[in-house]
């Protein structure tokens, strides 16, 4: 079995990173509690990166329980549920045949060290499923954590980088965590990461922020997410006992038939030749500069990149007008397709287009390629388009 290992020790033995031995009792009952199971429960975003497109929205539920504390040493056992969701409907993103898209930490143990005035957090756990439907095993150690105090506050701040091999190439991330905690005030965590996307989002790069406060009893937690867990995760209402469960979550996970991802019942989605005709219809509406059933192809919150490296404008703004400002400016813009490719809910098309502005009697012949996202309403919600606007317009 390969084990993944990251990080590793890099400060100096002195190092002062602003713990102490009240500070790193703070930091323990802050990350993993006291004894009894804590919760934190996050909520945020994931986007794609450099266009800062939303991809979905992100849920996590960590379940925390301490387990040991000796002197300057502690010890954890911890699980994690994330949740990827629509960003506009909220409901969990699903594959075609109906698996939920999450990502699960069936268990994490921590040790905890404090080492003069500096902490190392070594970690182990399993986490999956990846693309190939399999839960993988890693050990991280980690001393870039930070402590500091203001008034009644203490602040807590860490990094973490990683860069893992794959079948399907080089998978990287870089997390920064934020957290806080003080006398009668919840005690709040952020997470920023950067890095490879997940597979369900594609190729290319993302990045992921989440805020999460601590929760102190699991009844505590949103209604939503406690009927989630129940039904599809039920593992996940506490953190592991013992070593003895993390030793059986190994065994029923690292082998070549791990548990089944939850799922439910197959989303609806348009076939790929009722994506072809929704594409095919905006190159006919430009085509033939028909604005008004153009308009009508798109979502009330399109947004098109046109080209991507130029900000997004949003289709159907009135403020903005924007294929009504295109109609005024050119006479003629007229894309054909040369090829399209259907795949999911997108499309793909390479196009030819020919151009000429009102005020001038020239043609020109330029080329792209755009790729539309269509909603299950039959409805294009994004383009992002490549081409040569600058040398185009500077040709007219």
């Amino acid at each position: 079995m390969d084990i993944v290992s990251l990080g590793g020790e890099t400060a100096a033995p002195d190092a002062d990173h602003g713990f102490d031995a009240e500070t790193f009792k703070e930091f323990i009952s802050f990350d993993v509690g006291d004894g009894d199971p804590i919760y934190y429960h996050s909520v945020g975003k994931l986007y794609r990166q450099p266009g800062g497109e939303i991809i979905a929205g992100v849920e996590a539920l960590v379940s925390n329980r301490l387990v040991k504390m000796e002197g300057n040493q502690a010890e954890a056992i911890c699980r994690t549920l994330v949740i990827y969701r629509d960003p506009d409907s909220g409901e969990i993103l699903q594959q075609d045949d109906g698996r939920h898209i999450i990502r699960e930490y069936p268990y994490i143990s921590a040790r905890f060290e404090l080492k003069d005035r500096h902490l190392v957090i070594h970690t182990e756990g399993l986490s999956g499923p990846h693309q190939n439907g399999l839960y993988g095993l890693a050990r991280v150690s980690n001393d870039k954590v930070f402590a500091q105090r203001s008034g009644d506050t203490t602040f807590f701040y860490w990094t973490l980088y990683g860069e893992v091999e794959t079948p399907i190439g080089k998978v990287w991330f870089n997390e920064a965590y934020n957290g806080s905690t003080a006398p009668g005030v919840p005690d709040v965590m952020v997470m920023n990461r950067y890095g490879t996307l997940p597979a369900f989002a594609g190729m290319g790069d993302g990045f992921m922020q989440t805020t999460a406060a601590r929760i102190d009893s699991y009844e505590q937690l949103p209604e939503h997410l406690r009927e989630y867990v129940e039904e599809h995760a039920p593992s996940h209402c506490v953190p592991p006992v013992d070593d003895a469960e993390i030793e059986a979550l190994k065994q029923q996970y690292l082998g070549d038939n791990p548990p089944e991802v939850p799922k439910s019942a197959p989303p609806e989605q348009l076939s790929k030749e009722q994506i072809a005709e929704v594409v095919g219809g905006y190159f006919s509406c430009l085509r033939n500069m028909q604005v008004d059933e153009l308009l009508e192809l798109f979502s009330d919150d399109a947004l098109s990149w046109d080209p991507v490296g130029t900000p997004p404008l949003l289709v159907r703004d009135k403020s903005t007008n924007y294929f009504k400002a295109l109609s005024g400016f050119f006479e003629k813009m007229a894309l054909t397709e040369d090829d399209m490719f259907v795949a999911g809910n997108e499309a793909a098309v390479k196009w030819t287009g020919v151009a000429k502005l009102r005020k001038k009697d020239k043609e020109l012949t330029f080329e792209g390629v755009s790729v539309f996202t269509v909603n299950p309403d039959g409805l294009i919600s994004c383009v992002r388009s490549y081409w040569d606007k600058k040398t185009l317009m500077s040709s007219l």
